[in-house]
C-alpha cells in the first residue's frame, strides 16, 4: 500500500504535528527510541503523523499500524470517549491501533517493546506480499 500526499496539504496540521514532536513527553520519547530508524523489525515508523482529522503518536504506514502512548488525560471519562471515537475512525481507515499506558514505558520497557513487536509481526503476517 502506498500512501500518497494529499493534493491540498494543510499547513496548520503539519505545524501542529511538528509542535507535538518538539513537546513529546518522556514516554513518547522512549517509545520513539525503540521505533526510529527501522529499529523494530526493520519497519519504518513516523511520529506525530496526521491521519484524517487526527495526529497519531506513531504509525507504520506500510502496515497500517498506529501506536498510541496514553498519558494521564487518556484515563478520564472524557479521554476514554475521545480515544474511542479516534480509534473507530482509524479502524474505519484500515489501521490497527495499539494503545500503551505511558507509565508502562518506564516501568517495563522490555514488555512494551515485545507488545509492539507482536503487533508488527501480526500485521506483517496479514500482508499478502510479505
Amino acid at each position: 500500500m502506498t500512501i500518497q500526499r494529499s493534493p491540498q496539504r494543510q499547513p496548520e496540521r503539519i505545524q501542529f504535528a511538528r509542535d507535538q514532536r518538539r513537546q513529546a513527553n518522556e514516554f513518547a520519547q522512549d517509545v520513539w527510541q525503540m521505533l526510529r530508524g527501522r529499529r523494530l523489525l526493520g519497519e519504518k515508523f513516523r511520529r506525530e503523523h496526521p491521519i484524517g482529522p487526527y495526529t497519531v503518536d506513531f504509525v507504520c504506514l506500510d502496515l497500517q499500524l498506529v501506536v498510541e502512548v496514553d498519558g494521564k488525560d487518556h484515563f478520564t471519562q472524557q479521554g476514554h470517549a475521545r480515544d474511542a471515537n479516534r480509534d473507530a475512525y482509524l479502524r474505519s481507515e484500515g489501521f490497527q491501533v495499539l494503545r500503551i499506558e505511558g507509565f508502562r514505558v518506564t516501568q517495563d520497557p522490555v514488555d512494551v517493546r515485545k507488545e509492539i513487536e507482536a503487533a508488527v509481526k501480526q500485521r506483517q503476517g496479514d500482508q499478502p506480499d510479505r
